[in-house]
């Protein structure tokens, strides 16, 4: 579903006309105040506001609500646990699983902040939608059991938003089961749970098809300060080579030290086989494109977006055959191309630790699917290096990445990400590894992958010397809530930064099996996880016997240790 599906018409919310009238910016400092009392009285509460306001501005955009309706979002994103204020410090402070009793006064917490926000006359019009945060679209939620329409938009709004970062992330108490999981669980709960439509809109912030990438790469499709030259304006020999560049440019040479390394990597001893594929194929740019577009081949497949998973997809027949088929890049490599090949493939490795590691630290996405990105970042730079043989990309020394962006666009017609996402669009990759291409120099919001990708790039080259828009990256990293120490380490470190473990085959557990393990992981006794689950103890040991047969092990330590060496937990 893309954002064009999901944007109808804007959708009001609902009120009297009082409300509609009433201006809701007046309220942030309030609202603000509030909020600091509940960082004061329960810090934990609040952590994953934040990233629920902003997960909440972007459904509403796509929602096409008007600033007045996304105001109104916002402050009950802000103060929507405000009511825990009035919760006593076992509960509110607790890290271990709740009684029945305290889970019921902890279910309270709505109707407190709602009768708070009630007695302050600045605030009373956010006193139902904060009520009602909790409310289920089949009618099955707390404290009035509200259903469908009937329950405020903005309280189903921040309903999902909510429940998504909830489950993502981890907590005192628990493991968040990360962005994967949480989508899964939203899509499950669509229709029940949530708001459908407001469901679909969240997983496309999410997953960054809110941006439509394959429709921004048709010229007349792009908003006009996105939009390269226009082709038929630059000089006619220039068109002309880019036509034929692009017709011709139909694979990316390998360096044979990386196809020797992949094709001998299931021989290894002493390593998985397959997370010792997945690093070999991952070390060239020409072997990364190859696996991937074999596996967009498969019949029956869904797109593939990283490496790890296009290698548990196919055979190791295949895998080879795609990598025997490749052109290499004879040594010593002494021609313009091959020079500026082993410069992209570096810089793009360099990238993606970047990038792994900023994943790492803000949890937004599959990372494996953001390295995948970062590694191909470049490849239109390979296209313009065919295209004009006299090509030489601009001095990072000299221009930081946009500037650079920017003078090809003066000097050639066209920039290097741009025809990146139209190189990766035709060869049939999907949308996101194609967005997070053609946007890398251009995303400037925290809520898209192309920004992760354009943060990682800043940081490789500001740790190799080079210029960087250093106000645009302090603000990116603000925008992913990274500290400035966190970026600075991430800058110093990076070329030597060892990367978090990687994931080199799909986990057989499912969503619920997986979050029974990660407790079982943290300590905890099977009564214990079934009620931090509200499950009964023998569906929890029923999940568990179905992850002993899946990872094939005999004890809870056994899978434990399975489980983490494979960073399925």
């Amino acid at each position: 579903m893309t954002a064009a599906s999901l944007v109808e018409s804007p959708v009001p919310l609902p009120g009297a006309r009082a409300e509609r009238e009433l201006d809701w910016s007046s309220l942030t400092p309030v609202a603000a105040g509030l909020e600091a009392a509940l960082v004061a009285r329960a810090p934990g509460a609040h952590v994953g506001t934040p990233l629920v306001r902003k997960l909440a501005a972007q459904v509403s955009r796509l929602l096409g609500l008007d600033e007045h309706d996304s105001l109104a979002v916002d402050i009950c994103a802000r103060v929507r646990d405000v009511g825990m204020i009035g919760l006593p410090d076992y509960v509110i402070l607790s890290t271990g699983a709740l009684s029945a009793d305290d889970q019921a006064l902890l279910n309270r917490h709505p109707v407190i902040g709602s009768e708070l926000l009630q007695s302050l006359s600045t605030m009373a019009a956010a006193a139902a939608i904060v009520r009602a945060h909790h409310e289920r679209w089949d009618g099955a939620g707390y404290p009035d059991g509200l259903r469908g329409e009937a329950i405020p938009l903005a309280s189903r709004v921040v309903a999902v938003c909510d429940a998504f970062v909830a489950l993502a992330t981890d907590r005192p108490e628990r493991r968040g089961v990360g962005a994967e999981g949480a989508l899964e669980y939203v899509r499950r709960h669509r229709g029940s749970q949530f708001d459908p439509r407001i469901a679909d809109c969240l997983v496309a912030a999410i997953t960054g098809r809110d941006e439509r990438p394959r429709r921004v790469l048709t010229q007349d499709a792009r908003p006009r300060d996105e939009r390269p030259p226009d082709p038929r304006h630059a000089a006619p020999a220039r068109v002309r080579d880019l036509r034929t560049a692009l017709a011709r440019f139909d694979v990316v040479p390998a360096f044979a030290p990386a196809c020797e390394r992949a094709l001998a990597a299931p021989m290894v001893i002493g390593t998985d086989r397959r997370s010792a594929m997945v690093r070999a194929i991952e070390s060239d740019i020409g072997l990364t494109l190859a696996v991937l577009r074999r596996a967009q081949s498969l019949p029956g497949r869904t797109e593939v977006a990283n490496v790890a998973d296009a290698v548990a997809l196919l055979s190791h027949n295949e895998i080879t055959t795609a990598i025997a088929s490749l052109p290499r890049a004879a040594f010593p490599w002494h021609t313009n191309f091959d020079a500026l090949l082993l410069r992209c493939r570096l810089h793009s490795l360099a990238v993606a630790r970047a990038v792994e590691r900023l994943a790492h630290m803000t949890k937004p996405f599959d990372a494996e699917d953001l390295v995948a990105a970062a590694l191909l970042h470049d490849v239109g730079k390979l296209l313009l290096a065919r295209a004009r043989p006299d090509y030489v990309p601009p001095t990072s020394a000299r221009c930081t990445p946009e500037e650079g962006a920017r003078q090809e666009q003066r000097e050639l017609g066209v920039d290097h990400a741009s025809l990146g996402g139209l190189l990766l669009e035709r060869w049939g990759l999907p949308e996101g590894l194609v967005n997070a291409v053609f946007r890398h120099h251009r995303a400037k919001s925290g809520g898209e992958p192309a920004s992760l990708v354009r943060l990682g790039d800043m940081v490789a080259h500001h740790a190799q010397g080079n210029a960087v828009d250093r106000t645009a990256m302090l603000r990116l990293a603000a925008d992913w809530e990274l500290p400035l120490e966190a970026l600075r380490d991430a800058v110093f470190d990076q070329p030597q930064a060892p990367s978090p473990r990687r994931r080199a085959d799909p986990s057989p557990l499912s969503t619920r099996e997986t979050e029974v393990l990660r407790l079982v992981a943290d300590g905890q006794r099977d009564v214990e996880i079934a009620a931090d689950l509200h499950l009964s103890v023998s569906t929890v040991r029923s999940h568990l016997h179905n992850v002993h047969a899946k990872l094939e092990v005999a004890s809870r330590t056994q899978a434990v240790i399975r489980a983490s060496e494979m960073a399925w937990i």
